[in-house]
């Protein structure tokens, strides 16, 4: 089975505000491929808050030269599309980002299956005190670099493999691309 881990770091509050992308792709539990984007925000919320920055260590002038979310959507998007389930934790706030910026550039349809490891977790792992995606990779003893985009996705591939997945929490994920 082919799992796809994903995460958004973003700049700001803006919906579709997405400054870092982590993708790690999962073959039978192997990792198989990763890549990670460094993204300029559309020009609307072209400006880094100092608290993400403090979070992620990501900077305005980090992103000068990036390019642009429609620049690297081909492959993320074929990515996203071979993979039999995209794992992402807390998966409500990276897909609100996702559909925000699909939106905002005005990109096509894409739908995909989905399983967002913080539900996977709090239903595999109840006694956990926080469900924190840091919190659960200790509890399956995972090390990673918490708020790396990159380590971020491997971290939620590995808790779906460690926890073994819950089809009835699998969901589905989809963008129609909406014309005025």
């Amino acid at each position: 089975m082919r799992i796809t881990g994903l995460d958004f770091e973003t700049a700001n509050w803006c919906s579709g505000s997405i400054c870092s992308i982590g993708v790690a792709e999962t073959e039978d539990g192997i990792l198989t491929e990763k890549r990670e984007w460094l993204i300029r925000p559309h020009k609307s919320m072209d400006y880094m808050n100092s608290h993400f920055t403090a979070i992620h260590g990501i900077g305005y002038y980090d992103l000068r030269e990036c390019p642009e979310f429609p620049e690297v959507w081909p492959v993320l998007r074929d990515l996203l599309l071979r993979s039999d389930c995209v794992t992402i934790h807390n998966a409500r706030f990276d897909l609100h980002h996702l559909k925000a910026v699909l939106m905002l550039y005005q990109m096509p349809r894409i739908s995909f299956q989905y399983l967002c490891t913080l539900e996977l977790s709090r239903k595999k792992l109840p006694a956990l005190a926080s469900h924190s995606l840091d919190a659960v990779a200790t509890a399956i003893h995972f090390p990673f670099q918490h708020h790396d985009a990159l380590e971020d996705a491997i971290a939620c591939v590995r808790i779906a493999n460690s926890l073994e997945m819950d089809q009835k929490l699998i969901h589905q994920f989809d963008f129609f691309e909406t014309k005025e």
